[in-house]
């Protein structure tokens, strides 16, 4: 009886969870499958850096609900869109928010583009791991304050946030020579204008 029970409940929890993997894996939804604005969606996807491989993402989505995608349009559009997020300035946007770039530039561009977004981007993991780490000693002082640790656990805690420390001030250090480079990297992209 539980058995059988048991496998009920788990048969309704994989088609639950089948049902949230098939829908999370949909980028567009039936309305905007009909509403069949494929250069706005184009243009849309060229703006936030996507490949072009995200267009067989459409077509499966859209697929489902038994609509075409006009490719064409899709294409002309995320031209468009590429051509504002290629903009050399928009390398470091992208890398400072902490997105890949997908290496969707000219190639005439791409090189420079790449160079300047990494370089934004080790900033953004500098940043979040700098928070990261300021959550984890917090969480290790608010522990000393535990009334029920041994002396050696204290010791133990304290010495973790020394090495917590150092990593801190090197990392803060690090960030610092990586904005620089940055501030550098930014006069440079001046000229390219």
């Amino acid at each position: 009886m539980k058995t059988e029970e048991g496998r009920s409940q788990l048969h309704r929890l994989a088609g639950f969870l089948c049902v949230i993997f098939l829908s999370g894996c949909a980028t567009l939804s039936q309305e905007d499958c009909r509403r069949g604005d494929w250069f706005g969606l184009g243009i849309r996807d060229g703006l936030a850096g996507e490949t072009s491989s995200r267009l067989s993402d459409h077509v499966k989505a859209c697929y489902e609900y038994g609509i075409a995608i006009n490719n064409e349009a899709y294409f002309a559009g995320r031209e468009q869109g590429l051509h504002d997020y290629c903009r050399i300035d928009n390398a470091f946007s992208v890398g400072l928010n902490g997105h890949q770039y997908q290496h969707v530039c000219p190639p005439s561009i791409d090189g420079l583009f790449g160079r300047y977004h990494s370089a934004a981007f080790a900033i953004y993991e500098h940043r979040a791991e700098l928070d990261r780490l300021d959550q984890e000693i917090s969480g290790k002082e608010s522990s000393l304050h535990d009334k029920k640790l041994s002396d050696k656990d204290r010791e133990w805690i304290r010495s973790g946030l020394r090495d917590l420390d150092r990593r801190y001030h090197y990392l803060r250090d690090d960030l610092y020579y990586h904005e620089r480079q940055l501030d550098d990297l930014r006069r440079e992209a001046q000229s390219y204008r």
